[in-house]
């Protein structure tokens, strides 16, 4: 976690020292507050636009827990600390520019997959079985809007900043997953047992900030890349309750829960559709 902060620490250097500079740069063109002489003056990027993301991401499943078969009269809830991820992100978007600090585009949404393995962390005393196998992969059709501060207030530079969130559908897809209790006995009570997998559809949000910058010149068809920070919450995810066979008959009261997060930096290539 530490370690992610302190990324996340470092984007944030790089994008407000960019900022920074272009504050100064309006500040020192007293003929034209609003401009930014040192990135130029951007094509025309007014109207509908296609966006093509990636990026690197660094993930967290938060609040896992199950439920054992016993519950609530012989088993506990029992809680798991999860093991964190690096992986890869992406997406495909549409969306409109009005050219005022103001765009918004629907984006297709995609996650690489992750594995599930965590111990137990709680209750006590144990022990009590840990997560040992499974992966999660999510899709997500989230509604993203941009507001971009400097060009609200009449910049027409190559270079804008922007603020960002989204909201939108998740589908989180959990494979088959396994539960090992080294200290289980036989029978129902089988040191592995593996159950089925499941998906659910669920509300996902983010927020976030980044920069962008025309890479074209003035006059010319505008292509913009875009950097950007974003936190991702893609809702809960769940197991299936069915075992697999060679697992036992029982079923757990309620299987392997858990609400996947991202925290990612992108790239984007941002294309507007027509041209002036």
């Amino acid at each position: 976690m530490k370690a992610t902060l302190t990324k996340g620490a470092a984007v944030l250097a790089v994008i407000g020292g960019v900022t920074v500079e272009a504050g100064r740069a309006i500040a020192q063109d007293a003929s034209s507050p609003a401009s930014f002489p040192s990135f130029g003056v951007a094509s025309v990027t007014y109207g509908p636009y296609l966006r093509i993301e990636g990026g690197y991401a660094s993930r967290s499943l938060h609040d896992a827990y199950w439920l054992p078969p016993g519950y609530p009269d012989k088993d506990p809830r029992v809680n798991f600390d999860l093991d964190d991820d690096k992986g890869a992100i992406w997406g495909v978007a549409a969306g409109y520019d009005w050219l005022n600090g103001l765009r918004a585009d629907l984006e297709l949404l995609g996650r690489s997959g992750m594995d599930l393995n965590g111990v137990w962390t709680s209750p006590g005393p144990g022990p009590h079985a840990d997560i040992t196998g499974g992966t999660v992969r999510t899709t997500a059709l989230m509604a993203n809007v941009y507001y971009a501060p400097l060009e609200q207030r009449g910049s027409h530079s190559r270079f804008q900043p922007f603020l960002f969130s989204g909201l939108g559908l998740a589908n989180n897809k959990v494979s088959t997953w396994t539960r090992t209790n080294p200290d289980a006995e036989g029978g129902e009570e089988r040191t592995d047992r593996s159950f089925e997998g499941d998906s659910n559809l669920t509300i996902a949000a983010a927020i976030g900030f980044g920069a962008s910058i025309q890479l074209t010149k003035p006059g010319q068809h505008p292509v913009i890349l875009e950097a950007a920070y974003k936190y991702y919450y893609f809702g809960t995810a769940h197991g299936g309750a069915t075992p697999l066979p060679g697992s036992g008959t029982s079923e757990p009261y309620k299987p392997l829960t858990f609400k996947p997060n991202d925290q990612v930096v992108t790239l984007s290539l941002r294309i507007p559709l027509k041209r002036y």
